[in-house]
């Protein structure tokens, strides 16, 4: 059955979409709920998970809470199979059945059901996995088909519908997508999990990872949420550690206890933007009670309103800003240019040279997956760079769901040259990669910050 959204007014779908009988309320804070889909006993389809969501999102309530629902169903299977260790990640493989290989196809299956469970054919659908491996590998399909029923018992009645809800980010039903030039064209992007080493590197050394998705409506990012479920929350002791976000001993100590909560009050965060409508952090412990209590836990949700560090000067000074970079350094500046970038910003002692031996930008913190964008949107970092090698084109799952993030707290971002980018041909032939033109793309918080990357890359490439 379809999910409804059930608004303080009463709300009703047809043909998988919902369609409010009366106003919204007048209050700040305004409660949702979802009638789960996909469950075989009555039980469960009677149960309702309440959510407050900020007022400034009420023009994209329900966008917002079907994608809040999915990457929180999401999160939970992948924070269930991360490991508690790796400790040889090179012999890892996503061509294996791995976990991340399980995490990849679990996370997408969940959360593309969700979403197509109440949109269904009205929108596209794109996202980084397809389900081949999984039709030819009996193995690995049982083992995909366990980690989604251990965690989301229900959700989806049989292997096929796991296989089904897996491609509809590779096409299936976009020939019932409408084209016609009075509807809006609007494609959800999903990165099950973006950060593919960080989440092999284990929990406990804080690996990170995140689930990317956003909705893209007549090529412009209009609704984004970021699932970051090994991401210590704002000053915690593991924002402090090295390397960054690595567990503390009672927390390691803790890794193996069982029980149905997977996130703590100390770990797992969420962002979610929506245009115009501001950036919002949530502890995921807390969506993840609701979720559990189903009705049993009421009031409002503790949001906290994201804004970057203020972009003129008057709190850090551009030598000061912090950069955050990913751990993977041959892929995201494989000439080094963006060591020079901090060399001119920072000036002649920008660089140290760490106990391995290699150079490293000394005011920086590195961590895997998009949870980059969360850190600049909260004021944890100012610039995030990434420069691959010359013919890479990023693909928009590992962009969009950052990009109206950091855009919403009053960050930026750009290409190489200052330019703004460009969403429009997102969808079109199912298109998923951004503009072959762009050579790297820089964030920051912009204003006088996002000038000096721009002027700093410049004077690296002209000399």
């Amino acid at each position: 059955m379809a999910a409804v959204v059930l608004l303080p007014s009463r709300v009703v779908a047809f043909g998988g979409r919902c369609h409010s009988l009366h106003s919204y309320a007048t209050s700040s804070i305004r409660t949702l709920s979802v009638l789960r889909g996909g469950s075989s006993s009555a039980s469960d389809r009677h149960q309702y998970l309440p959510i407050s969501l900020p007022d400034t999102f009420k023009e994209r309530r329900e966008d917002v809470h079907v994608a809040l629902l999915s990457v929180l169903h999401a999160s939970r299977v992948t924070r269930h199979l991360q490991p508690i260790n790796s400790s040889d990640i090179q012999t890892l493989s996503k061509k294996d059945a791995s976990p991340v290989t399980v995490g990849d196809f679990a996370s997408q299956a969940v959360a593309l059901h969700t979403i197509y469970n109440t949109f269904a054919n009205s929108d596209m659908y794109i996202a980084e996995e397809g389900s081949d491996a999984l039709r030819n590998d009996e193995e690995l399909l049982e083992k995909v088909w366990r980690a989604v029923n251990h965690v989301h018992k229900g959700g989806l009645n049989s292997q096929q519908d796991l296989l089904n809800a897996i491609d509809y980010g590779q096409g299936i039903g976009d020939e019932e997508v409408q084209s016609s030039a009075t509807t809006k064209r609007r494609v959800w992007v999903l990165d099950p999990i973006d950060g593919t080493k960080g989440f092999l590197r284990g929990r406990v050394a804080g690996g990170q990872y995140c689930i990317a998705l956003a909705l893209i409506e007549d090529g412009e990012p209009v609704v984004s949420v970021l699932g970051c479920p090994n991401l210590p929350v704002p000053s915690s002791e593991s924002t402090r550690s090295v390397p960054y976000g690595a567990w503390s001993e009672d927390e390691a100590n803790d890794a193996t206890t069982s029980g149905k909560r997977l996130f703590s009050s100390s770990r797992g965060c969420l962002f979610v933007a929506v245009r115009d409508g501001g950036c919002y952090e949530i502890p995921l412990v807390v969506l993840e009670k609701y979720l559990l209590e189903q009705g049993n836990s009421t009031g409002d949700l503790p949001w906290k309103r994201l804004q970057v560090t203020a972009n003129d000067g008057t709190t850090k000074a551009k030598h000061e800003a912090t950069f955050c970079l990913g751990v993977e350094r041959g892929f995201s500046d494989p000439k080094g240019t963006v060591l020079k970038i901090a060399q001119v910003i920072h000036g002649s002692d920008a660089l140290i040279v760490d106990a391995d031996g290699i150079t490293d930008i000394k005011n920086s913190l590195r961590i895997d997956g998009q949870g980059k964008y969360g850190l600049l949107a909260r004021g944890d970092a100012e610039y995030f760079l990434r420069l691959p090698k010359d013919g890479y084109t990023d693909f928009v799952w590992d962009v969009a769901s950052g990009y109206l993030v950091l855009k919403e707290a009053g960050g930026k971002m750009s290409d190489v040259s200052g330019n703004a980018i460009n969403f429009s041909e997102i969808g079109v032939g199912r298109r998923a990669k951004l503009p072959d033109q762009i050579k790297g793309i820089f964030r920051s918080n912009g204003g006088m910050f996002h000038d000096a990357l721009v002027s700093a890359y410049a004077e690296v490439e002209n000399k």
